[in-house]
């Protein structure tokens, strides 16, 4: 990762958190998906906020863009829930496949982040006798368990 853009992402991000008198500590990585940081400690995004999220990352992207001249990809999360979140999505999918080859019919899931489709998408990939595929559009898109005939 390039070190002015990680003290640039750091200064907006400081100068934000005082703004609204939060604090964090961050942590960033790379991953095969962009740039990941995770807030460890911000109040604000405990939990299941994932809109929050999903904008404060588009408003680094939009800076970093404006102030660098980079096009990075962000992710946000907080306190690791997205590594937490996986795990049970992984739990759920097995337990769905299950349910979808007993019962013989496709099972709709709710709407999800890309990332939450891709760990259903993953969790099946060599789960015998379904398959997985992805439906809908932008943040209606949800994955569908099939039993294979």
């Amino acid at each position: 990762m390039d070190l002015t853009v990680k003290q640039t992402i750091e200064s907006f991000l400081a100068g934000l958190f005082q703004a609204a008198g939060e604090t964090a500590r961050l942590h960033m990585a790379e991953s095969e998906e962009g740039l990941l940081i995770d807030l460890q400690g911000a109040s604000v995004f405990v939990g299941q906020n994932q809109r929050a999220l999903r904008a404060l990352a588009h408003l680094i992207e939009i800076y970093i863009k404006r102030t660098l001249g980079h096009d990075i990809s962000v992710h946000m999360d907080a306190d690791g829930y997205r590594e937490r979140r996986k795990a049970e999505l992984k739990e759920l999918a097995l337990r769905l496949a299950e349910e979808a080859l007993r019962e013989q019919k496709k099972i709709v899931l709710d709407p999800m982040e890309p990332y939450e489709r891709k760990a259903i998408h993953e969790a099946l990939s060599t789960f015998p006798h379904v398959r997985t595929y992805s439906e809908g559009q932008s943040e209606e898109r949800r994955v569908v368990i099939e039993p294979l005939s």
